[in-house]
């Protein structure tokens, strides 16, 4: 592989894991709340 694949497979990487990541912290700071539950 060419120099310019690798670092385009490493951009793509860092962004993937990173925005699983920044969503997992957030999700973790402001947990999702459901729908109330009725009766």
């Amino acid at each position: 592989m060419s120099a310019g694949a690798v670092v385009m497979l490493i951009v793509a990487i860092v962004i993937v894991w990173g925005g699983l990541l920044a969503s997992l912290v957030h999700l973790r700071r402001h947990p999702d709340v459901g729908p109330p539950e009725t009766d």
